[in-house]
């Protein structure tokens, strides 16, 4: 598979293949390395934009207690969204700041799971109207971050199924990637094997 850019910009998620070795009678199983390019997030109106562009001048994933220090205006809109799970978000924050203070694996592992695990609770009407998509952009910034690390992680499966989607969106309009399709597709029939 050809990489147009730097591989941390990519999850890769291993794909098993069993392939039939005629000569010998056996089957084999081999792993390929599925590239899913992660998209950029981009803010979804002038308030998004003013705390997306807030985060990335500070090269930091999207902190919705940090917003609240730094955004007081969006206190409310935040609470009314994310009151039910408002102690994940101060574990997240944790972690997040753990991360960009020790650059620690372990901290941008918890933050990446616990920003999986939180994924599922979208959308709100906080990023849907306020914020933007902060989870998929923190998603990002996680895979990128543990990335440059060079550190091995998974993701489950829904998250990497959304990640294909939305590298799928992206591309729409481009010349397919048989590669690609066809690795995602294998993927597919794996994962429905296992759910079996």
């Amino acid at each position: 598979m050809k990489l147009t850019k730097d591989k941390k910009y990519y999850y890769v998620e291993p794909v098993e293949i069993e392939i039939y070795l005629k000569k010998i009678g056996k089957v084999r199983t081999i792993v390929k390395d599925l590239y899913i390019e992660l998209i950029e997030v981009e803010p979804i109106n002038e308030k998004s934009k003013m705390i997306f562009d807030f985060f990335k001048e500070r090269n930091e994933p999207i902190d919705i207690m940090e917003i609240q220090n730094h955004f007081p205006e969006f206190i409310k809109i935040i609470y009314d969204s994310y009151y039910k799970n408002m102690d994940l978000y101060e574990k997240l924050s944790m972690y997040m700041k753990s991360g960009l203070s020790s650059n620690s694996n372990v901290a941008w592992r918890q933050s990446l799971y616990l920003n999986e695990l939180l994924l599922k609770y979208e959308p709100t009407i906080a990023s849907t109207r306020y914020i933007g998509d902060f989870q998929t952009y923190n998603l990002n910034y996680n895979i990128i971050k543990l990335n440059e690390m060079n550190e091995k992680f998974l993701l489950e499966d829904s998250t990497v199924a959304y990640l294909i989607k939305r590298r799928n969106m992206a591309y729409r309009n481009k010349p397919r990637d048989r590669e690609f399709d066809k690795l995602v597709e294998l993927w597919e029939f794996n994962v429905k094997e296992n759910i079996l």
